[in-house]
Parts: structure tokens; C-alpha cells; sequence
């Protein structure tokens, strides 16, 4: 069976096509879109109080050494004081209490759809630790969210510009997705289509009795709703764009489409560090032991009969069976001393927040206008 995997782990790095062993481990049947089993265990980790939004997760394995220059590093930036050391007891408590707070603050009080968990520890799990090393790690839950973008379309139904509009909110919905978690759409479709095609056609040199058209030529991708298939030459630009908003009628829907348009510029601006060389090879070590792509964060297509949900559910279902451990989707390495790396993420936090927190309102806003809806495939 044909899946996206990779060797090389890198904080946005996307992984090569490689072949995977049909699994042999038993597992119940799933439905498109029903949720998912768990993939990974909780992390043995110091856990803090669940917050409204981003949960923080701090581990330093042999002591608090290696957060001192952390803790330096944020008071001089003033976002450590005396109310973050108040309860703490250790340098690990007031980093945590100040990334805790920058958290919050970007999230707003908003629902996270994505169950987004971000973790500063001295090791990864699986992972013989390093001296001296941290890693910063956000990842998504193993449940796969999914945003149905047809109900919208149906509402633009007598927009002159519907589907440059479609294609638009497709683009930036899509963008934005994926600077936070890995995201699929009419791209990864397309991979995991051409993969599967290639398997049945060694599986029908092979003998084997596959029938090719009947489960794979089904759900092409060129049969994708066109604003999807086109949207790279559909979308609007600048101005364009702000005109095409001003001319959607329902006032709720075009002040949705216009925070995906501002959700989507500001993702550009999110800038996360570079690491060192030396950095890139532990993680690339480490990247041995969590062999397997992501969790996609979410699915984003027109409706869920369509070819993008089919191999959607076709490359969940493998990630469900195969066992592997699924790495987050992003992963950097720093030293503790390197704390111009660390200011770096800090920075970047409330940006990554704040995108999480604009597609679980999208996410939740498609699903109204779908339950609004009587389409009968549910």
C-alpha cells in the first residue's frame, strides 16, 4: 500500500512518496470521516492545567538547568515577571506560566477544534536524548477534523465571481492550515492517487485479481469540483479580492470569507527560526524512530463524496493500521544557549495560536451552514 513517508524529520519539511507493507495487524473497519482510533499514547510528561485553547506540556528529564537560559531570555524580553514566579517553583514553572499567558492571550478564549498541544522538552519519545538539547514540538490530535466548503458555495449561488470566490477561500483556508499542521486537499489527493494506481497495476502484473477501475479510477482527482482543481488560477488577488468580498450579500458569510482572507495574510508573516546544522542532524536522527507521516490537521474539499475525501480517508485509515509512530508537524531543535532560536519561537507563538483559533471558527461555521443544509449524504 502506497503512503507518504519519510526518514528525514524537519519542522516543515514535507515527507517523499515511499512503499509501505500491507499492514497485518487487525483493525475494525472505519466510515469516511468517523473518528479516528488513537495513534499515540499520551506523553509520560509534567502536564499543566488544560487551557481554553493550546495546552503547554514541560519536560526536562535530569533537572531545570536547561530552562534557566530560557527564563533569562524571556525576562529580558519582559515576557517573564514577578507574576509568572509567583506559584512557580522552578525555572520550568515560569517558562511555562509565560508561554502559558502568550498563549491564552492569541487564543481568546476560543474553542480549539484541533486539540493543538505544544511541548518544550530535553528529549523526544522513542528517543535517546542528546546532552544539551531542547525541542520544541506543536502537534494536532490524531482525529482529523474536515471543513466542507459546498454548503458556501450553495450560498453564493447568484455571486458573479462564485467561483473565483471558492477558489479564494479553498487557497486560504488551505494556506493557512498548512503553516500550523499538515493539511489535505486536491494536492495530496493527487500523491496518494497516483501511488494507489501504480499499486494495483504491479498487484495486476503480479497475477493478482484487482480491479483497478472499479476502486481507484472512481475517485480521480480531475473529477474534483473545478474552483478546487483551478483554484491557482481562479483566486482573486489584492484588491480584486476585497471587491469580491464586498459583493457577497449575507453579512455572515462575507465577514467569514473576510477573515479567512486577514487569517491568511497574516500566516505569511509567521516566521519560525532556522535551525543549526548541528541541530538538523539529531533531529534527523530522531526522525528514525517516528517514521510515519503526520495526522492531517484537516480535510478540506467540496463534499464528503468527493475524490479528496476518498483518498482522505484511504491515507487515514492506512496511518490508523500501520502502527508507525506519526511525527508532529512541527519539530525544532535548539541548544538551551540558543536563545535567540527560542525568542524566535516565542515570537512566532501567538501567530500559530491565533490561525489555530480562526480555522476552528471556519471549521465551526462550515459545519452550522452544513447542519443548515438538506443535503441528504452526511
Amino acid at each position: 500500500m502506497p503512503i507518504l513517508k519519510s526518514r528525514l524529520l524537519h519542522s516543515r519539511r514535507r515527507p517523499q512518496l515511499q512503499r509501505r507493507p500491507q499492514s497485518r495487524r487487525g483493525a475494525q473497519a472505519r466510515c469516511k470521516l468517523d473518528t479516528s482510533t488513537r495513534l499515540i499514547a499520551p506523553a509520560n510528561t509534567l502536564s499543566l492545567p488544560t487551557l481554553d485553547g493550546v495546552k503547554d506540556r514541560f519536560e526536562f528529564s535530569l533537572g531545570s538547568e536547561a530552562a534557566l537560559p530560557l527564563a533569562r531570555a524571556l525576562i529580558r524580553q519582559g515576557l517573564l515577571g514577578d507574576k509568572h514566579l509567583e506559584r512557580a517553583t522552578s525555572p520550568v514553572g515560569g517558562v511555562e506560566a509565560a508561554l502559558a499567558e502568550i498563549v491564552s492571550d492569541n487564543f481568546g478564549g476560543a474553542q480549539d477544534e484541533f486539540d493543538i498541544s505544544v511541548s518544550i522538552s530535553d528529549r523526544l519519545e522513542d528517543y535517546r536524548k542528546p546532552e544539551n538539547v531542547l525541542f520544541f514540538v506543536w502537534s494536532n490530535s490524531p482525529d482529523p477534523q474536515y471543513i466542507p466548503l459546498r454548503p458556501v458555495f450553495e450560498r453564493l449561488e447568484n455571486n458573479p465571481s462564485r467561483d473565483r470566490l471558492m477558489a479564494s477561500l479553498y487557497r486560504w483556508l488551505y494556506g493557512a492550515a498548512s503553516k500550523v499542521f499538515d493539511a489535505f486537499g486536491f494536492d495530496e489527493a493527487k500523491n496518494v492517487y497516483t501511488w494507489r494506481k501504480e499499486w494495483y497495476a504491479e498487484a495486476r502484473e503480479n497475477g493478482e485479481d484487482v480491479d483497478a477501475e472499479g476502486e481507484v479510477e472512481a475517485s480521480d482527482p480531475a473529477k474534483v469540483i473545478s474552483y478546487i482543481r483551478d483554484s491557482e488560477r481562479l483566486a482573486l488577488k489584492d484588491a480584486h479580492a476585497i471587491d469580491a468580498i464586498r459583493s457577497i450579500a449575507d453579512e455572515k458569510l462575507r465577514s467569514a470569507f473576510a477573515n479567512a482572507l486577514q487569517m491568511y495574510t497574516a500566516v505569511r508573516r509567521i516566521k519560525l527560526p532556522s535551525m543549526s546544522e548541528e541541530c538538523r542532524r539529531i533531529l534527523d536522527d530522531a526522525a528514525y524512530y517516528m517514521d510515519s507521516y503526520p495526522v492531517p490537521g484537516v480535510g478540506i474539499s467540496h463534499w464528503r463524496d468527493d475524490p479528496i475525501v476518498a483518498w482522505f480517508d484511504e491515507f487515514c485509515q492506512e496511518q490508523f493500521e500501520s502502527g508507525s509512530t506519526c511525527r508532529a508537524p512541527i519539530i525544532l531543535c535548539f541548544r538551551p544557549e540558543d536563545t535567540t532560536c527560542f525568542l524566535q519561537i516565542a515570537a512566532a507563538l501567538p501567530g500559530l495560536v491565533r490561525t489555530v483559533a480562526g480555522l476552528s471558527q471556519w471549521l465551526r461555521f462550515s459545519l452550522e451552514l452544513e447542519n443548515a443544509s438538506n443535503y441528504g449524504n452526511r
